[in-house]
């Protein structure tokens, strides 16, 4: 009995997928917060959250340092892009 479970299992985990974890996509793009209206920066905000979410996601899932590294790399990018559009946004105010 021992043996058809431990079999039974080893099958169950042999028949599992490999899952690969899904890098998300750059957000589309992030206004100019010098012309940018409040909706078009607070639908931005959305995005990018939900970007940094996902890349949240894939950096704990990936395995691969250099991989993770330049995930990193690329969520510093988008987030300092943002950022610098948020300022522009608010000293037109």
């Amino acid at each position: 009995m021992k043996k058809a479970v431990s079999i039974a299992v080893l099958l169950a985990v042999c028949a599992v997928p490999a899952f690969a974890c899904d890098k998300p996509s750059v957000p589309a793009s992030i206004p100019d917060g010098k012309t940018a209206s409040k909706d078009e920066m607070l639908a931005s905000k959305k995005e990018v959250d939900e970007y940094k979410r996902g890349m949240d996601e894939y950096m704990s899932c990936e395995k691969n340092t250099s991989k993770i590294d330049t995930a990193q790399a690329e969520l510093e990018r988008v987030a300092d892009h943002f950022n610098a559009q948020v300022r522009a946004f608010k000293a037109k105010s």
